[in-house]
């Protein structure tokens, strides 16, 4: 190996060497009369030294803050959560009480969040084309995304047919629905108790499917914030 010799200026002040991985940075008289030789540091001749500044490891970096959905995609998530909760409640807690006025104020309210929970779901899918939501997870793996939004839609579509097939029931049984028992709704189809008894027994079915649904999308978030260690389920807190 040659060794090659760096004429340097007697007042130079600062000269920089920058490599690929590595910066050096030339100061003048940085190093104390008595330096230790087993410094870290390069003395070179005369009155410079050599310092070199390495760049931190990728591990000591901070972390980028995480990115959240828009606000109002949060109201719509959580809004619909609750009102999901409480129509499953309020048709559970049915089972239970014998009075009949309580019953029947429990199937209004069951009705009426059903029925809130169908438009809240129409402006979500309408919102989400709009806002263009599944952007802010695009750095995610091809299949990882197909399985994420094939799970979405999912719930989505049961989501829809849930309170469309209660108020087809409720039409064959020959009941108008009234939103929170005062506005009446207009009849989708004419009685028909048979075709009613068919779909109750598709209205619990979806029931059961959501319910499904709605435990492997919680699974999924639990699994890319503890596993992936990633954005996704911080990326929908209120």
């Amino acid at each position: 190996m040659r060794e090659h010799n760096i004429p340097m200026s007697s007042n130079l002040n600062a000269a920089q060497i920058t490599t690929k991985r590595t910066n050096v940075v030339m100061h003048p008289a940085c190093l104390p009369p008595r330096a230790d030789p087993r410094d870290s540091s390069l003395q070179s001749s005369g009155e410079h030294c050599i310092v070199t500044q390495v760049e931190p490891s990728r591990a000591s970096r901070k972390r980028v803050s995480p990115r959240q959905h828009h606000p109002f995609t949060r109201i719509l998530h959580w809004t619909t959560f609750a009102l999901l909760i409480a129509a499953a409640v309020s048709i559970c807690a049915r089972e239970f009480i014998e009075d009949q006025a309580t019953r029947r104020l429990l199937l209004a309210l069951h009705e009426s969040t059903g029925l809130i929970v169908l438009a809240l779901i129409a402006l979500r899918l309408a919102w989400r084309a709009y806002a263009r939501v599944g952007r802010l997870h695009a750095t995610m793996s091809p299949r990882t995304r197909i399985a994420a939004a094939l799970g979405q839609y999912a719930m989505y579509a049961t989501t829809l047919a849930l309170p469309v097939l209660g108020w087809l029931t409720a039409n064959a049984y020959g009941q108008t629905l009234r939103l929170f028992g005062l506005l009446p709704l207009p009849t989708l189809m004419a009685r028909d108790r048979e075709l009613g008894n068919g779909l109750q027994d598709w209205h619990v079915d979806a029931a059961w499917l959501l319910l499904a649904l709605a435990l492997g999308h919680i699974a999924a978030a639990l699994w890319h914030h503890y596993i992936r260690r990633d954005s996704v389920l911080r990326s929908m807190q209120p």
